[in-house]
């Protein structure tokens, strides 16, 4: 692994779930550094506009005002520089068609979202570990 920091990127408008994800990450002492978005159109503003920004993951809310989690994942795939960065659908709302529409659209996975903070550690640390041992530039 190189000497770049590792970004994870939360986009959910929830701000007591960018809460309690931050905690999450902080409680398992992972070194991530760690940034969100309140929604869909502040998240692609934010990755068009700081180009030093290229997180190794994404976590997506499905339900968000302005742009659906959906409609963003297509907007993040057309953005070059992040369109290969994993990500992964982050939600309450577990629709079949959605899960499907979403991994067809390029998520890697669809998490529910934890209803306590050992279950979001014991998801994050099914999905980051693995994949920080082997992080490469997106």
């Amino acid at each position: 692994m190189s000497d770049k920091r590792i970004t994870c990127m939360l986009i959910d408008d929830d701000i007591d779930d960018q809460e309690v994800f931050a905690h999450a990450l902080k409680h398992l002492n992972l070194d991530i550094d760690f940034v969100t978005a309140n929604d869909g159109v502040h998240a692609i503003e934010k990755i068009k506009s700081d180009s030093s920004l290229t997180p190794y993951f994404i976590f997506l809310d499905v339900n968000m005002p302005r742009m659906s989690g959906i409609e963003c994942l297509v907007e993040i795939k057309k953005i070059s520089r992040v369109k290969n960065v994993p990500v992964y659908l982050y939600s309450t709302y577990t629709d079949p068609e959605t899960i499907k529409q979403g991994k067809d659209k390029g998520a890697v996975d669809f998490l529910v979202k934890a209803t306590s903070m050992k279950e979001l550690e014991q998801t994050l640390l099914k999905v980051l570990p693995k994949n920080i041992d082997d992080a490469e530039t997106p």
